[in-house]
């Protein structure tokens, strides 16, 4: 069975109340208890799903980007982003606040600065 199947059976077998969100965290959750190949799949298929037109999908891979990188770049990633809004108008919000949490992270990322802003308490 492939990982990618899983997370589609996951979606379309949901209960009635479960978020996008929620998947996120199992499918974030999963990554760390499966071959790291297989857990790898879930950040390649999570990409794909940006490009969805389920939009339970497209949140469900805005998820996953709070704790991983699903684009090689900032750039990219807005370029993911943007025919979202056009295409999910509901989801303007929630896109754009995805994209500045993003933002310092890719940042981060670029310019190999990841403590900059750590404050020990």
């Amino acid at each position: 069975m492939k990982v990618e199947d899983v997370m589609s059976f996951l979606v379309d077998h949901r209960a009635p109340n479960v978020t996008p969100g929620y998947v996120a965290e199992q499918l974030l959750s999963m990554s760390w208890i499966i071959d790291p190949k297989d857990g790898a799949q879930i950040f390649v298929t999570g990409k794909e799903w940006l490009k969805s037109d389920d939009p339970f999908r497209v949140e469900v891979a805005i998820g996953l980007e709070n704790l991983t990188y699903l684009a090689d770049s900032w750039e990219e990633l807005v370029e993911l982003a943007e025919p979202l809004k056009e295409k999910f108008p509901t989801m303007v919000a929630d896109i754009d606040a995805w994209m500045a949490r993003a933002e310092a992270s890719y940042e981060r990322r670029r310019t190999g600065s990841f403590w900059d802003d750590y404050k020990p308490h």
